[in-house]
């Protein structure tokens, strides 16, 4: 017993090992066929590694070879974690956003239980079970959208081509570091997750956070959507630290309070108080240009002209009630059994 619990480091240190080759054979392969040098500030790489296990291993070594080989990081905001559950193969993304193509990479989890001098040896194609190169800039797929439906209606990026195009031109067009953060833990960029920041800056104007000790945001999302996921990464509104609550509203409870999109409270956890805004969010509140090509774009197309409006949030926002929240009311808006619309007084 005392033997193997011996060996357990060499055997995890042998498998950061391969785990580190593959990241750095995923950013060599993909370099030369994107035709880019290390360091190049137009790239762009997203990967599930960190979150994938292959086999029992984890695969967070892969993200020291892909930043030693490529010279992306994190701390340049050009290479980010997308959330993927742990069953889920391991994969890589290179976009340029100088030209939009991209270069996705699937790792073959059999290569990955060869010795580190047997998975040097592997051609790519042993290493890799797919291997794609595709243009998904927007404004480039309006003009080839027969490029388009060969990517997307046959999965070029094994099911991935609308989380990874979409993350890569918003990114591309001036996304910012923790908006881009927050949708790879949503797993793809969408205009809900938009409209969530949208919310959040409105709210932090609105009811900006003055005591950095005692102050914090919490959220009854009802209905929930996409936006949810902002508000973990943004304020660390978790439902684990009771930061996030949420609850689905039937048709006729949403037809009740049109454009409901919860209540938003700046909580003192010293005064046990705190001011609500239940808020509205209309996505049709301006005429927005139109995406006119097959329907894989038109999200797409959406996130990128919400984008406009990143500095304009009340542009879709409306105050349906403001009030003043205590510790009694603030537990009936969390419980159970208790309607959080009606508690407010919205409904």
């Amino acid at each position: 017993m005392v033997l193997i619990l011996a060996l357990v480091p060499g055997l995890a240190l042998a498998d950061n090992a391969v785990m580190q080759e593959l990241g750095s054979k995923a950013a060599k392969t993909a370099m030369q066929d994107l035709k880019v040098e290390k360091g190049d500030a137009n790239v762009l790489i997203l990967t599930s590694a960190g979150h994938a296990i292959v086999d029992g291993r984890t695969t967070q070594a892969a993200i020291k070879g892909l930043t030693e080989e490529s010279g992306n990081s994190i701390g340049d905001a050009n290479l980010f974690h997308v959330l993927r559950p742990y069953w889920k193969p391991v994969w890589f993304y290179f976009f340029n956003k100088a030209n939009g193509e991209a270069v996705f990479l699937q790792a073959d989890s059999m290569a990955l239980n060869k010795s580190l001098e047997e998975f040097k040896a592997l051609s790519n194609d042993q290493v890799f079970s797919r291997i794609s190169k595709a243009n998904v800039d927007i404004d480039y797929l309006a003009n080839h959208t027969d490029e388009g439906n060969e990517t997307f209606n046959k999965k070029a990026f094994n099911g991935n081509e609308f989380s990874l195009a979409g993350i890569s031109n918003v990114w591309a067009r001036g996304g910012s570091f923790d908006f881009i953060q927050a949708t790879c833990f949503h797993d793809h960029l969408c205009p809900g997750v938009t409209s969530g920041l949208f919310l959040a800056e409105y709210v932090e104007e609105k009811l900006p956070i003055n005591n950095i000790t005692a102050e914090s945001y919490k959220v009854i999302s009802c209905p929930n959507w996409c936006k949810d996921d902002l508000f973990q990464m943004r304020w660390d509104a978790t439902p684990g630290k009771s930061g996030l609550f949420v609850m689905a509203l039937t048709d006729a409870e949403k037809k009740a309070v049109p454009n409901i999109a919860g209540i938003y409270i700046r909580w003192n956890d010293t005064a046990k108080a705190g001011d609500a805004l239940a808020l509205g969010f209309n996505f049709s509140a301006v005429k927005l240009p139109q995406w006119t090509g097959p329907s894989w774009g038109s999200k797409l197309y959406q996130d990128i002209v919400l984008m406009d409006y990143v500095d304009k949030p009340e542009t879709f926002i409306n105050v349906i009630k403001e009030f003043d929240v205590d510790a009694a009311k603030l537990a009936m808006l969390q419980n159970a059994g208790m309607h959080p619309l009606k508690v407010a007084g919205v409904m």
